[in-house]
Protein backbone atom coordinates (compact mmCIF):
# COMPACT_ATOMS: atom_id res chain seq x y z
CA UNK A 1 0.00 0.00 0.00
CA UNK A 2 2.84 2.53 0.97
CA UNK A 3 4.09 1.51 -2.46
CA UNK A 4 1.13 2.39 -4.15
CA UNK A 5 1.15 5.76 -2.67
CA UNK A 6 4.67 6.56 -3.37
CA UNK A 7 4.46 5.45 -6.99
CA UNK A 8 1.28 8.23 -7.21
CA UNK A 9 2.94 10.98 -5.71
CA UNK A 10 5.53 10.34 -8.36
CA UNK A 11 7.96 8.85 -7.20
CA UNK A 12 10.24 5.81 -8.18
CA UNK A 13 9.90 3.23 -5.56
CA UNK A 14 11.60 -0.20 -5.05
CA UNK A 15 9.41 -3.17 -3.26
CA UNK A 16 10.93 -6.32 -1.93
CA UNK A 17 8.21 -8.94 -0.74
CA UNK A 18 8.17 -12.85 -0.56
CA UNK A 19 7.02 -15.49 -1.26
CA UNK A 20 6.13 -15.90 -4.71
CA UNK A 21 3.33 -17.20 -6.77
CA UNK A 22 4.79 -18.14 -9.88
CA UNK A 23 8.15 -16.88 -10.50
CA UNK A 24 11.03 -15.05 -8.08
CA UNK A 25 10.99 -12.05 -10.41
CA UNK A 26 7.61 -11.09 -8.50
CA UNK A 27 9.36 -10.55 -5.21
CA UNK A 28 11.41 -7.65 -6.84
CA UNK A 29 9.32 -4.82 -8.33
CA UNK A 30 10.16 -0.59 -9.07
CA UNK A 31 7.10 1.27 -9.57
CA UNK A 32 4.91 -1.60 -9.88
CA UNK A 33 6.58 -3.87 -12.49
CA UNK A 34 8.79 -6.81 -12.01
CA UNK A 35 12.34 -7.24 -12.61
CA UNK A 36 12.69 -8.88 -16.09
CA UNK A 37 14.29 -12.34 -16.48
CA UNK A 38 17.21 -10.57 -18.87
CA UNK A 39 18.09 -8.19 -15.54
CA UNK A 40 18.26 -10.87 -13.23
CA UNK A 41 20.37 -13.15 -15.31
CA UNK A 42 22.81 -9.92 -15.47
CA UNK A 43 22.81 -9.43 -11.99
CA UNK A 44 23.18 -12.68 -10.97
CA UNK A 45 26.43 -12.70 -13.25
CA UNK A 46 27.53 -9.49 -11.36
CA UNK A 47 26.94 -10.55 -7.71
CA UNK A 48 28.01 -14.43 -9.03
CA UNK A 49 31.97 -13.91 -7.84
CA UNK A 50 30.86 -12.52 -4.66
CA UNK A 51 28.63 -14.93 -3.47
CA UNK A 52 30.57 -17.77 -4.13
CA UNK A 53 33.74 -15.88 -2.20
CA UNK A 54 31.43 -16.31 1.17
CA UNK A 55 33.19 -19.28 2.76
CA UNK A 56 29.49 -20.47 4.58
CA UNK A 57 26.55 -20.96 2.24
CA UNK A 58 24.32 -17.84 1.10
CA UNK A 59 20.69 -18.98 1.34
CA UNK A 60 18.47 -18.77 -1.45
CA UNK A 61 16.51 -15.76 0.66
CA UNK A 62 19.75 -13.84 0.87
CA UNK A 63 21.03 -14.08 -2.43
CA UNK A 64 17.60 -12.78 -3.97
CA UNK A 65 17.77 -10.13 -1.35
CA UNK A 66 21.33 -8.92 -2.71
CA UNK A 67 19.82 -8.72 -6.18
CA UNK A 68 17.05 -6.41 -5.05
CA UNK A 69 19.37 -4.29 -3.49
CA UNK A 70 21.83 -3.86 -5.74
CA UNK A 71 18.66 -3.65 -8.80
CA UNK A 72 17.29 -0.80 -6.81
CA UNK A 73 20.40 0.82 -6.66
CA UNK A 74 20.84 0.70 -10.73
CA UNK A 75 17.55 2.03 -10.75
CA UNK A 76 18.19 5.26 -8.57
CA UNK A 77 15.04 4.42 -6.59
CA UNK A 78 13.59 7.09 -4.32
CA UNK A 79 12.25 4.58 -1.39
CA UNK A 80 13.53 1.02 -0.85
CA UNK A 81 10.23 -0.70 0.47
CA UNK A 82 11.86 -4.06 2.15
CA UNK A 83 9.55 -6.97 3.49
CA UNK A 84 11.02 -8.92 6.36
CA UNK A 85 11.12 -12.36 5.20
CA UNK A 86 11.42 -14.30 8.42
CA UNK A 87 11.51 -12.46 11.88
CA UNK A 88 13.84 -9.33 11.80
CA UNK A 89 16.66 -9.54 14.16
CA UNK A 90 18.80 -11.90 11.83
CA UNK A 91 16.67 -11.50 8.63
CA UNK A 92 18.93 -10.50 5.49
CA UNK A 93 16.93 -7.73 4.87
CA UNK A 94 17.94 -6.37 8.14
CA UNK A 95 21.15 -4.76 6.47
CA UNK A 96 19.66 -1.24 6.04
CA UNK A 97 19.13 1.61 7.99
CA UNK A 98 15.49 3.03 7.85
CA UNK A 99 13.67 6.04 8.51
CA UNK A 100 10.60 4.16 9.24
CA UNK A 101 9.79 0.87 10.45
CA UNK A 102 6.41 -0.93 10.42
CA UNK A 103 5.78 -3.50 12.56
CA UNK A 104 2.40 -5.52 11.99
CA UNK A 105 0.25 -7.28 14.30
CA UNK A 106 3.06 -10.37 15.80
CA UNK A 107 1.43 -14.01 16.61
CA UNK A 108 2.77 -17.41 16.99
CA UNK A 109 4.94 -17.69 13.58
CA UNK A 110 7.88 -19.93 12.82
CA UNK A 111 7.83 -20.64 16.21
CA UNK A 112 10.90 -23.65 15.46
CA UNK A 113 13.65 -20.26 14.60
CA UNK A 114 12.22 -17.34 16.10
CA UNK A 115 10.95 -18.93 19.83
CA UNK A 116 7.65 -20.59 21.35
CA UNK A 117 5.96 -17.14 23.13
CA UNK A 118 4.62 -14.18 21.81
CA UNK A 119 7.65 -12.23 23.73
CA UNK A 120 10.18 -13.98 21.95
CA UNK A 121 8.66 -13.52 18.28
CA UNK A 122 8.17 -9.75 19.46
CA UNK A 123 12.13 -9.52 20.65
CA UNK A 124 12.94 -10.75 16.85
CA UNK A 125 10.58 -8.79 15.03
CA UNK A 126 11.68 -5.64 17.01
CA UNK A 127 15.06 -6.28 16.28
CA UNK A 128 14.33 -4.10 12.93
CA UNK A 129 14.22 -1.07 14.46
CA UNK A 130 17.12 1.17 14.62
CA UNK A 131 18.99 4.02 16.30
CA UNK A 132 16.83 7.00 15.98
CA UNK A 133 14.08 5.86 13.19
CA UNK A 134 10.49 6.06 13.44
CA UNK A 135 8.70 2.93 14.56
CA UNK A 136 4.90 2.61 13.56
CA UNK A 137 3.00 -0.83 14.72
CA UNK A 138 -0.72 -1.08 15.14
CA UNK A 139 -2.53 -2.81 18.66
CA UNK A 140 -0.74 -5.58 19.69
CA UNK A 141 -0.76 -8.46 22.77
CA UNK A 142 1.05 -6.26 26.12
CA UNK A 143 3.65 -8.40 25.88
CA UNK A 144 4.15 -7.36 22.11
CA UNK A 145 3.95 -3.74 22.42
CA UNK A 146 6.21 -4.01 26.09
CA UNK A 147 9.33 -5.57 24.00
CA UNK A 148 9.03 -3.45 20.94
CA UNK A 149 8.49 -0.22 23.47
CA UNK A 150 11.38 -1.34 25.35
CA UNK A 151 13.45 -1.56 22.38
CA UNK A 152 11.97 1.53 20.82
CA UNK A 153 13.53 3.37 24.69
CA UNK A 154 16.77 1.66 24.28
CA UNK A 155 17.33 2.97 20.27
CA UNK A 156 16.53 6.49 20.85
CA UNK A 157 13.39 5.72 18.13
CA UNK A 158 10.11 7.58 17.89
CA UNK A 159 7.14 4.89 19.00
CA UNK A 160 3.88 5.84 17.15
CA UNK A 161 0.84 3.74 18.22
CA UNK A 162 -1.52 4.36 15.57
CA UNK A 163 -4.45 2.65 17.46
CA UNK A 164 -3.98 5.20 19.87
CA UNK A 165 -3.36 8.55 17.82
CA UNK A 166 -5.29 8.07 14.52
CA UNK A 167 -8.99 6.64 14.15
CA UNK A 168 -10.53 4.77 11.46
CA UNK A 169 -13.89 3.39 10.42
CA UNK A 170 -15.64 1.14 7.74
CA UNK A 171 -18.34 2.48 5.83
CA UNK A 172 -19.34 0.03 3.45
CA UNK A 173 -18.00 -2.54 1.27
CA UNK A 174 -18.80 -6.14 -1.16
CA UNK A 175 -16.55 -8.79 -1.57
CA UNK A 176 -14.40 -6.99 -3.70
CA UNK A 177 -13.17 -4.00 -1.94
CA UNK A 178 -14.84 -1.59 0.98
CA UNK A 179 -14.71 2.17 1.78
CA UNK A 180 -13.22 3.87 5.08
CA UNK A 181 -13.05 7.15 6.66
CA UNK A 182 -9.41 7.74 8.28
CA UNK A 183 -8.21 10.68 10.88
CA UNK A 184 -4.87 10.56 10.24
CA UNK A 185 -1.70 11.90 12.08
CA UNK A 186 -1.93 15.07 10.74
CA UNK A 187 -4.96 15.02 8.31
CA UNK A 188 -8.77 13.73 7.45
CA UNK A 189 -9.77 11.63 4.58
CA UNK A 190 -13.52 11.07 4.23
CA UNK A 191 -14.12 8.50 1.63
CA UNK A 192 -10.94 6.11 0.65
CA UNK A 193 -11.26 2.99 -1.53
CA UNK A 194 -9.40 0.05 -0.32
CA UNK A 195 -9.65 -3.18 -3.06
CA UNK A 196 -9.12 -4.74 -0.36
CA UNK A 197 -11.70 -6.33 2.49
CA UNK A 198 -11.38 -7.07 5.78
CA UNK A 199 -10.60 -4.67 8.62
CA UNK A 200 -7.38 -6.16 9.20
CA UNK A 201 -6.61 -4.33 6.05
CA UNK A 202 -7.76 -1.03 6.61
CA UNK A 203 -5.44 -1.32 9.42
CA UNK A 204 -2.19 -2.01 7.02
CA UNK A 205 -3.75 0.73 5.17
CA UNK A 206 -4.05 3.13 7.98
CA UNK A 207 -0.05 2.16 8.88
CA UNK A 208 0.48 2.89 4.83
CA UNK A 209 -0.97 6.65 5.59
CA UNK A 210 0.29 7.07 8.60
CA UNK A 211 4.02 6.59 6.58
CA UNK A 212 3.17 8.80 4.07
CA UNK A 213 2.06 11.85 6.05
CA UNK A 214 5.58 11.04 8.01
CA UNK A 215 7.47 11.40 4.68
CA UNK A 216 5.53 14.66 4.08
CA UNK A 217 6.40 16.51 7.19
CA UNK A 218 10.03 15.28 6.10
CA UNK A 219 10.17 16.56 2.73
CA UNK A 220 8.61 14.34 0.43
CA UNK A 221 5.91 15.87 -1.10
CA UNK A 222 3.03 13.45 -1.02
CA UNK A 223 -0.36 14.54 -1.21
CA UNK A 224 -3.94 13.38 -0.42
CA UNK A 225 -4.89 12.94 -4.04
CA UNK A 226 -2.11 10.97 -4.26
CA UNK A 227 -2.56 8.79 -1.01
CA UNK A 228 -6.31 8.09 -1.83
CA UNK A 229 -5.63 6.74 -5.51
CA UNK A 230 -2.56 4.94 -4.42
CA UNK A 231 -5.25 3.20 -2.25
CA UNK A 232 -7.56 2.91 -4.91
CA UNK A 233 -5.02 0.98 -6.86
CA UNK A 234 -3.57 -1.36 -4.53
CA UNK A 235 -2.77 -5.01 -5.93
CA UNK A 236 -2.07 -7.56 -3.78
CA UNK A 237 -2.95 -11.29 -4.51
CA UNK A 238 -4.16 -14.11 -2.29
CA UNK A 239 -5.43 -11.45 0.01
CA UNK A 240 -8.63 -12.65 0.57
CA UNK A 241 -8.83 -12.75 -3.50
CA UNK A 242 -12.16 -13.18 -4.64
CA UNK A 243 -11.90 -14.55 -8.28
CA UNK A 244 -15.25 -16.01 -9.46
CA UNK A 245 -18.42 -15.03 -8.80
CA UNK A 246 -21.90 -17.58 -8.26
CA UNK A 247 -20.67 -19.19 -5.87
CA UNK A 248 -17.63 -16.70 -5.17
CA UNK A 249 -14.26 -17.99 -4.88
CA UNK A 250 -11.86 -16.90 -2.32
CA UNK A 251 -8.40 -17.56 -2.00
CA UNK A 252 -6.50 -16.48 1.25
CA UNK A 253 -3.21 -17.10 2.67
CA UNK A 254 -3.92 -17.86 6.11
CA UNK A 255 -1.37 -19.64 7.96
CA UNK A 256 -1.25 -18.98 11.16
CA UNK A 257 -3.45 -17.94 14.64
CA UNK A 258 -3.61 -14.44 13.93
CA UNK A 259 -4.43 -14.42 9.86
CA UNK A 260 -6.86 -16.79 10.23
CA UNK A 261 -8.63 -14.86 13.10
CA UNK A 262 -8.68 -12.16 10.16
CA UNK A 263 -9.91 -14.32 7.39
CA UNK A 264 -12.45 -15.49 10.19
CA UNK A 265 -13.63 -12.08 10.93
CA UNK A 266 -13.98 -10.77 7.92
CA UNK A 267 -15.51 -13.85 6.18
CA UNK A 268 -18.45 -13.44 8.76
CA UNK A 269 -18.19 -9.67 8.18
CA UNK A 270 -18.31 -8.95 4.40
CA UNK A 271 -19.42 -12.47 2.80
CA UNK A 272 -23.35 -13.15 2.47
CA UNK A 273 -23.39 -16.59 1.68
CA UNK A 274 -25.57 -19.70 2.80
CA UNK A 275 -22.73 -22.77 2.94
CA UNK A 276 -18.67 -22.41 3.15
CA UNK A 277 -16.75 -24.90 1.60
CA UNK A 278 -13.23 -25.03 2.50
CA UNK A 279 -10.19 -25.99 0.34
CA UNK A 280 -7.23 -26.34 2.67
CA UNK A 281 -3.70 -27.20 2.99
CA UNK A 282 -0.65 -26.09 4.68
CA UNK A 283 3.28 -26.57 5.14
CA UNK A 284 3.87 -29.66 8.00
CA UNK A 285 6.13 -26.97 10.15
CA UNK A 286 2.97 -25.11 10.53
CA UNK A 287 0.60 -25.04 13.99
CA UNK A 288 -2.48 -26.13 12.04
CA UNK A 289 -4.71 -26.42 15.08
CA UNK A 290 -4.03 -22.54 15.71
CA UNK A 291 -5.64 -22.22 11.89
CA UNK A 292 -8.23 -24.63 11.84
CA UNK A 293 -9.63 -24.12 15.48
CA UNK A 294 -10.59 -20.56 13.67
CA UNK A 295 -12.10 -21.73 10.31
CA UNK A 296 -12.85 -25.39 10.07
CA UNK A 297 -16.28 -24.59 12.27
CA UNK A 298 -17.37 -22.19 10.34
CA UNK A 299 -17.13 -24.78 6.61
CA UNK A 300 -19.78 -27.78 5.83
CA UNK A 301 -17.24 -29.12 4.55
CA UNK A 302 -13.48 -28.62 4.83
CA UNK A 303 -11.48 -30.40 2.03
CA UNK A 304 -8.09 -31.72 2.54
CA UNK A 305 -5.71 -31.69 -0.32
CA UNK A 306 -2.00 -31.45 -0.79
CA UNK A 307 0.55 -28.37 -1.94
CA UNK A 308 3.21 -29.10 -4.36
CA UNK A 309 6.06 -28.46 -1.98
CA UNK A 310 8.93 -29.77 -0.36
CA UNK A 311 7.17 -28.75 3.16
CA UNK A 312 3.93 -29.90 2.27
CA UNK A 313 2.18 -31.53 5.29
CA UNK A 314 0.35 -34.61 4.33
CA UNK A 315 -3.91 -34.26 3.96
CA UNK A 316 -4.04 -37.32 6.51
CA UNK A 317 -2.00 -35.78 8.90
CA UNK A 318 -4.11 -32.53 8.57
CA UNK A 319 -6.78 -34.75 9.03
CA UNK A 320 -6.26 -36.79 12.20
CA UNK A 321 -4.88 -33.28 14.00
CA UNK A 322 -7.77 -31.31 13.25
CA UNK A 323 -10.69 -33.60 13.55
CA UNK A 324 -11.88 -32.30 16.40
CA UNK A 325 -12.78 -29.00 14.61
CA UNK A 326 -14.38 -30.53 11.82
CA UNK A 327 -16.37 -33.81 10.74
CA UNK A 328 -17.10 -33.22 7.53
CA UNK A 329 -13.64 -33.94 6.03
CA UNK A 330 -12.80 -35.20 2.79
CA UNK A 331 -9.13 -35.71 1.46
CA UNK A 332 -8.34 -35.23 -1.78
CA UNK A 333 -4.67 -34.91 -2.80
CA UNK A 334 -4.49 -33.63 -6.75
CA UNK A 335 -5.47 -29.66 -6.28
CA UNK A 336 -7.72 -29.61 -9.28
CA UNK A 337 -9.90 -32.32 -8.09
CA UNK A 338 -9.93 -30.70 -5.03
CA UNK A 339 -11.13 -27.59 -6.85
CA UNK A 340 -13.44 -29.53 -8.99
CA UNK A 341 -15.22 -31.06 -5.98
CA UNK A 342 -15.75 -28.30 -4.36
CA UNK A 343 -17.36 -26.26 -6.92
CA UNK A 344 -19.67 -29.18 -7.85
CA UNK A 345 -20.58 -29.51 -4.14
CA UNK A 346 -21.39 -26.08 -3.95
CA UNK A 347 -23.98 -23.85 -5.16
CA UNK A 348 -24.23 -20.08 -6.42
CA UNK A 349 -25.45 -18.80 -2.94
CA UNK A 350 -22.25 -20.82 -1.63
CA UNK A 351 -18.57 -19.51 -0.48
CA UNK A 352 -15.86 -21.65 -1.71
CA UNK A 353 -12.77 -20.38 0.37
CA UNK A 354 -8.82 -21.97 -0.26
CA UNK A 355 -6.67 -20.96 2.42
CA UNK A 356 -3.73 -22.73 4.38
CA UNK A 357 -0.84 -21.50 2.60
CA UNK A 358 0.34 -18.63 0.08
CA UNK A 359 1.57 -21.76 -1.44
CA UNK A 360 -1.50 -23.35 -1.94
CA UNK A 361 -2.62 -19.80 -3.31
CA UNK A 362 -0.34 -19.49 -5.89
CA UNK A 363 -1.01 -23.11 -7.10
CA UNK A 364 -4.73 -22.62 -7.04
CA UNK A 365 -4.39 -19.43 -8.70
CA UNK A 366 -2.98 -20.87 -11.50
CA UNK A 367 -5.42 -23.55 -12.06
CA UNK A 368 -8.90 -21.19 -11.67
CA UNK A 369 -6.70 -19.10 -14.62
CA UNK A 370 -6.70 -21.95 -16.67
CA UNK A 371 -9.95 -22.86 -16.11
CA UNK A 372 -11.40 -19.23 -16.28
CA UNK A 373 -11.95 -18.34 -13.20
CA UNK A 374 -13.22 -21.51 -11.75
CA UNK A 375 -16.30 -21.33 -14.53
CA UNK A 376 -15.20 -24.81 -16.52
CA UNK A 377 -14.54 -27.10 -13.18
CA UNK A 378 -18.22 -27.65 -13.19
CA UNK A 379 -19.09 -30.72 -14.70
Amino acid sequence: MTSSILNQAGFKTGLYTSPHFYSLRERIKVNGKIISQKEVIELVDEIRLAVEKVKSALTFFEVITSLAFLYFSKKKVDFSILEVGLGGRLDATNVVKPIICLISPIGLDHTQLLGNSLDKIAYEKAGIIKERSTVITPTQEDEVIDIIAKTCHKKKAKLLKISNLMRWKKLESTPYGQFFSLKGLYDSYERLYLPLIGRHQITNAAMAVATCELLNKQGWQIKKESIKEGLKKVHWPGRIEVIKNGPLIALDGAHNSTSAKALKNTIKEYFNYQNLILVFSCCKDKNVNSVAREIFPLAKEVILTKIKFIRAAEPEDIAKRTKEFQQRVVIEKDLTKALKYAVKISRDEDLICITGSLYLVGEARKILKLHGGGLCLKE
